[in-house]
């Protein structure tokens, strides 16, 4: 809130799915699996060295299942898009897609700490095409449209 970020346009060229993985819910399950595990396991056996050994594999089996059951809860499903900018040259950014954005989208590109894209509401139109000396059109392209 309150920081400043650089805006300009394009369009996106292409998409792909991701999966990604967040950071740090595999510390807190695993400590938290060894901890639950621990407690349960100390209850295995009836003299004090069972307590012990039992709490200390209980510890081991928690933490792995609970580094499990962490990496599974911050796993999930983003998309690549790259975007050709107005200006020129193409980047890729990952983020997730609530807009439902696909290739042909007009694109807000936001850079702050972070790049992020969004669909463009009254932006500036898409530069039309020139094509380079010496050369026509692509084929089936009519000053704006393709046919």
């Amino acid at each position: 809130m309150g920081r400043t970020a650089a805006v300009s346009y394009g369009t996106i060229v292409g998409t792909r799915p991701v999966t990604v993985r967040g950071e740090g819910g595999s510390t807190i399950g695993t400590a938290a699996g060894a901890v639950a595990g621990g407690v349960a396991g100390s209850f295995i056996g009836g003299d004090p060295r069972s307590n012990i050994l039992g709490g200390l594999g209980g510890a081991l089996v928690g933490g792995l299942a609970g580094n499990a059951i962490g990496s599974a809860v911050s796993t999930g499903q983003a998309a690549e898009f790259t975007v050709r900018e107005d200006t020129g040259g193409d980047f890729q950014v990952v983020q997730t897609n609530e807009e439902g954005l696909q290739a042909g989208d007009r694109v807000v590109i936001s850079r702050g700490d972070r790049t992020r894209i969004s669909r463009a509401a009254g932006g500036p139109p898409a530069p039309a095409y020139r094509a380079p000396a010496g050369y026509g059109a692509p084929a089936g392209y009519t000053g704006g449209a393709w046919k």
